[in-house]
């Protein structure tokens, strides 16, 4: 990799040619200062301080910048979709990442001067992180729907372009016959010069599954209990988001805000969608009318300002109706998986750990004010069980309903 200095001129080789080798411009702050976090963000780090072991002031030097970082990463993301490839919080907050596919874009040095910690930016990465998400879902969907796969589950490396698939097969099997379904199950060859690479494997048994047993963030009681998300709107349409596997066999729900002292409403499915952008579902408000705002704690509420695309590295918090409010951090994205039962689901975000348990399933996931995501269910990867939830900003690509902003 060739390094390069923030301060002169960075001339790029053009996007997609094979052998290009990374370039990386390392920015360094011009003001150490973050930005004065908000004090709903004040709140979860205090949660966060809590859970991490560390102080509060720590806690707000780590982490307290990071709502600056997404904007900075959304700007990005938003003007060059065909170019973007990743970004991460790294070093427990004490630095961070931004890809590209081809050429650095000139702004983003500019942005990246604006954060408190020094920010590599790195160029010719060869692959966006739409082609890479498109790549994973594409080569899921032929694994998990192949007639002897029982169940599977499957995601993207961003830093590498290495999208990594394990599959179980539908009953058991010899080892001739693994060995014929592992090449059945293989990948056509990429194209030349392509960073992306694909890896199947087979597995006896995929650890994973739901979390299942009008204010976002409300219990819903039906065939199997679960957690609502956030308030959505459909135009002038208002409703309640959850989980897509909350709604199999659930065509209406209980919903009981907290406190309720025994009063709820009916609630009824509106729309649903469980595959290329993950575990999601919406219905109707019933007799409740839904306002923009969320629980993230028992009886403590929120209004809901924006919602976001999580970043790796990033801290996030998380309320269920079992384990109530606890804070983590974003592992990866571009997490597939197939659950016993269920369709496939694409487009989830994996956690470090798996802080929630039976009945958080479409839990809100937050930070502050902003929404990111609904709660699936949860996986192993790399050996350790972890949570996975759907980004609520792809809501409105799959059911044409947007989270209900304040």
């Amino acid at each position: 990799m060739s390094l390069v200095s923030a301060t002169g001129p960075v001339t790029l080789a053009a996007p997609g040619t094979p052998g290009t080798k990374p370039v990386i411009v390392t920015v360094q702050p011009a003001r150490t200062r973050p930005a004065k976090p908000a004090p709903a963000e004040l709140e979860d780090l205090k949660l966060v301080a809590q859970s991490d072991g560390i102080s509060f002031k720590e806690a707000v030097r780590r982490w307290g910048w990071q709502n600056s970082f997404v904007n900075v990463a959304d700007k990005l993301q938003a003007k060059h979709p065909g170019s973007y490839s990743g970004s991460e919080i790294t070093g427990e907050g004490s630095g961070a990442w931004i890809g590209f596919k081809g050429p650095i874009p000139p702004e983003a040095i500019t942005l990246a001067r604006t954060l408190p910690v020094p920010v590599r930016l790195i160029g010719n990465k060869g692959f966006s992180e739409k082609e890479l998400n498109d790549a994973t879902v594409n080569n899921f969907s032929r694994v998990a729907d192949h007639a002897d796969v029982g169940t599977a589950e499957g995601g993207y490396e961003i830093t590498s372009g290495a999208i990594n698939i394990s599959a179980a097969p539908r009953t058991p099997l010899d080892k001739p016959g693994r060995r014929r379904l592992l090449s059945r199950l293989q990948p056509v060859r990429s194209r030349i010069g392509s960073p992306i690479t694909v890896n199947v494997t087979l597995t006896d048994k995929v650890e994973a599954g739901p979390k299942i047993n009008m204010y976002g963030g409300g219990f819903l009681n039906g065939n199997g209990a679960c957690t609502a998300a956030f308030t959505v709107r459909k135009g002038r349409t208002l409703g309640i988001a959850t989980a897509h596997h909350c709604a199999s066999g659930n065509s209406r729900f209980q919903f009981y805000n907290h406190n309720h002292q025994g009063r709820s409403t009916t609630i009824s499915l509106r729309g649903s969608h469980g595959g290329r952008y993950g575990d999601m579902a919406w219905y109707s408000p019933g007799r409740y009318k839904a306002v923009p705002w969320f629980y993230y704690a028992p009886n403590k509420t929120r209004k809901v300002n924006l919602y976001k695309w999580p970043k790796s590295g990033q801290k996030i918090c998380n309320y269920g109706r079992t384990t109530n409010a606890k804070c983590t951090k974003v592992y990866k994205n571009g997490q597939c998986i197939k659950y016993p039962g269920l369709p496939k689901y694409c487009g989830l975000t994996a956690v470090t750990n798996a802080p929630t348990r039976k009945g958080d399933s479409g839990g809100p996931w937050y930070w502050g004010n902003d929404a990111y995501g609904i709660l699936s269910g949860e996986k192993r990867i790399n050996l350790k069980s972890r949570d996975l939830f759907t980004p609520v900003a792809g809501m409105y690509e799959a059911m044409g309903v947007s989270v209900y902003l304040s």
